[in-house]
């Protein structure tokens, strides 16, 4: 057996048990942790083309994957992001639960706004930030408030406005994150009357939008080792949904009470439509697709991926 079989064989061994023991909770990571792993596969690459035998290739590869685990857990970021085993008496991670409490438990020094105007009928949002964990799930007076707790982040949001359209860009211009130090918890609150395309850049992120409440007329999420979780609403006749990711676990919640479509278009993944029929080599679509009133059409585009779509 060939060398190159091996290691394509071991390698997705090794993503799927990292997706099991994450999503059980005995092992905690986070995506954009994985992110920074990205030498080792050059170290691989590299073994894979010296002119040795294939056992010996074998053993480099198995000693690169070793090492690089005990020095992760060694000498890797003592903080929130590192890797670890979390074992409990009923299988969850409690450290990740506490990330995702209510918004209270929290403390975000850093606050920025925009006022709402009457005369906005339509608002985009363009959000380009790298590394940390986003949430959109309550609405807001205002046409966007963004807290975040990171001191260093040299966070920017402009607004323009020009007729019924508002344009919001909100960037992250430096955020350098000492060896994994510096939290990046960023809390995103929306007026629920405008209706709005979102284009939203989070590079390597964990991603926790509530869309459900928000007119949401397109959606682009683009992101590199991601964990996505997405709620959507049915408040519009047409809803587009486009994803875009590298290594990611992504979840997509959507009503019955909306016609929906998925074309997927991923590498290496796993996939869950429950409550879609498979209408041709890529397209899903629920039964009720044709006759509903408001439809919503997912895009998918992954590498490595977990997907599950669920019906609420």
């Amino acid at each position: 057996m060939s060398y190159r079989k091996i290691f394509w064989g071991i390698l997705l061994v090794i993503i799927g048990i990292l997706f099991i023991l994450k999503n059980t909770g005995v092992f905690f990571f986070t995506w954009h942790s994985m992110w920074h792993l990205w030498p080792v596969i050059l170290i691989l690459w590299g073994i894979s083309i010296i002119p040795i035998k294939d056992w010996i290739k074998l053993v480099l590869s198995l000693v690169t994957v070793v090492v690089t685990f005990i020095a992760i857990q060694q000498y890797g970021p003592k903080d929130d992001h590192n890797w670890k085993f979390d074992w409990n008496d009923n299988g969850r991670d409690f450290n990740r639960d506490n990330e995702n409490e209510d918004d209270s438990s929290s403390t975000y020094n850093n606050v920025m706004s925009e006022d709402f105007d009457s005369l906005t009928k339509y608002a985009e949002l363009k959000l380009n930030i790298g590394v940390g964990n986003f949430t959109i799930k309550d609405t807001s007076y205002k046409l966007i408030e963004v807290k975040h707790d990171n001191d260093n982040a040299n966070y920017s949001m402009t607004a323009k406005a020009e007729d019924s359209l508002t344009t919001i860009e909100l960037s992250l211009d430096k955020g350098e994150y000492n060896n994994g130090n510096i939290k990046n918890n960023v809390n995103m609150k929306l007026n629920p009357n405008p209706i709005w395309d979102l284009d939203l850049n989070v590079g390597a992120a964990e991603v926790n939008f509530d869309f459900s409440g928000f007119k949401t007329r397109n959606l682009k999420i683009q992101g590199g080792a991601s964990d996505i979780e997405l709620k959507l609403g049915a408040a519009l006749p047409l809803s587009d949904v486009k994803i875009e990711a590298g290594a990611a676990s992504i979840t997509l919640r959507v009503p019955e009470s909306a016609g929906c479509e998925i074309i997927s278009n991923t590498f290496l993944s796993s996939k869950d439509f429950k409550g879609f029929t498979k209408i041709g080599q890529q397209q899903y679509q629920t039964p009720n697709y044709a006759t509903s009133k408001n439809k919503i059409n997912i895009n998918l585009q992954a590498g490595v991926a977990r997907v599950d779509v669920i019906r609420y």
